[in-house]
């Protein structure tokens, strides 16, 4: 991945994670980004969301508030 940008979820499908960087941009400003690492044919891997360092408190904050 991008040097400085850390990893802050995982997940089969990458819907949730979709939604959650549609949230952490929307409402916290705070980029970030959702890349597929899944292998098409044999629907193996997952999705990963990833934030910058510089926003990795205020992501965790955010999503530990969205979960209550």
């Amino acid at each position: 991945m991008i040097k400085d940008w850390v990893l802050l979820g995982s997940s089969q499908n990458g819907i949730d994670l979709e939604l959650l960087k549609s949230m952490l941009a929307d409402s916290y400003e705070i980029p970030a980004v959702v890349i597929n690492k899944k292998i098409s044919p044999y629907n193996l891997g997952v999705f990963e969301l990833y934030v910058h360092q510089d926003h990795v408190d205020q992501a965790k904050l955010a999503i530990a508030e969205t979960k209550i």
